[in-house]
């Protein structure tokens, strides 16, 4: 008898039909070519349906793990979103005692939509600032756009001598990693880079200044005074002014200052960098400053200056008019992260 589950060969499926032909019956072939009743049955009743003897077209390998393993596999990666493929094989195996490889985890795990991604960057969230950014959201959600047209936006950040420090892609043909154009240049020590105040509205960008060293509450006072001053008062009487709660900008000298110029100061909730259209002005300059490659310091200034000059009014004003759609996505993730 043939061993079970093993395929028949052509011609030995055509000599059970050429056999049924001469006028043996299914228990003569059987016994004569060594074969079970059945599959001699199989066989010729596949040929009178078919007029064929080979075997119709298959979806497949059939499936090494069953729904409920399935079920399993999406249990755990929603359960731990940073087990990885291998872990997750390891622990169905375990389990069930069969071998599943790690390429057959990531396959059943895009069927079911979940695909392996970089996680984005964005501050740990704590309980309560997620309260804290839903309270100011729902204190703003009402605001029309008169209102964020007279909100003049700060913050400060670092501008790097060598591009930035997110990941880059490049396109490349095998065997050309080491190529000049394939690989990312690194300089020893990082190779420098500056620190910049800077303001913005929707009438376009305000002052910037660059910061020497490590800044504290006076050298903050001195940049109020100098630079957030006279942005402010070109947006009138309304003005708003709107800086987060870094320990500098919340200390008792930079409070008394702001008090004793009577700027009206924006309640802001820490962690919230999605609800400052800044963030996304520092990233339209950064890209346009690496475009120039600089190769000093004061290069790097001076690209910087121009480029920040050369920001449209329709930029800052894009910008600032996203900020109901801002709101909107605080509320709607209770106080968590957006898409900002």
């Amino acid at each position: 008898m043939a061993p079970h589950g093993n395929e028949l060969s052509e011609d030995l499926k055509k000599r059970i039909v050429a056999l049924h032909k001469d006028g043996l019956g299914y228990k003569k072939i059987a016994k004569t070519l060594k074969l079970s009743c059945s599959t001699v049955a199989k066989t010729i009743q596949r040929f009178n349906r078919t007029g064929s003897t080979q075997n119709r077209p298959r979806c497949g390998r059939p499936r090494k793990l069953c729904a409920r393993a399935q079920r399993h596999i999406q249990r755990m990666a929603l359960g731990n979103r940073r087990m990885s493929a291998a872990s997750i094989a390891a622990e169905v195996e375990g389990v069930g005692g069969q071998p599943v490889s790690a390429q057959t985890i990531r396959r059943t795990l895009h069927q079911i939509g979940l695909q392996g991604c970089r996680p984005r960057r964005k501050p740990l969230l704590k309980m309560m600032h997620k309260k804290a950014r839903k309270r100011f959201a729902a204190d703003k959600q009402t605001k029309d756009m008169d209102f964020w047209n007279h909100v003049l936006w700060s913050d400060e950040t670092k501008i790097n001598l060598f591009g930035s420090d997110g990941v880059k892609c490049v396109w490349r043909q095998p065997g050309e990693e080491y190529k000049d154009k394939c690989v990312l240049p690194t300089v020893k020590y990082g190779g420098g880079n500056v620190m910049v105040w800077g303001c913005m509205s929707a009438a376009g960008t305000g002052e910037l200044q660059f910061i020497e060293g490590t800044m504290n509450a006076n050298m903050y006072c001195d940049i109020l005074k100098q630079s957030m001053i006279p942005s402010l008062w070109r947006l009138g009487r309304r003005a708003v002014f709107q800086h987060d709660n870094d320990p500098k900008h919340t200390s008792k000298m930079t409070t008394a200052l702001l008090k004793k110029l009577r700027v009206k100061v924006m309640d802001w909730p820490s962690m919230s960098p999605d609800l400052n259209p800044i963030e996304h002005l520092w990233g339209i300059l950064k890209r346009k400053v690496e475009v120039r490659k600089v190769s000093n310091i004061h290069q790097l200034r001076d690209v910087i200056m121009e480029e920040w000059k050369r920001i449209p009014v329709a930029t800052c004003e894009a910008l600032v008019n996203s900020m109901p759609k801002r709101v909107k996505a605080v509320l709607e993730n209770n106080g968590g992260h957006t898409k900002y």
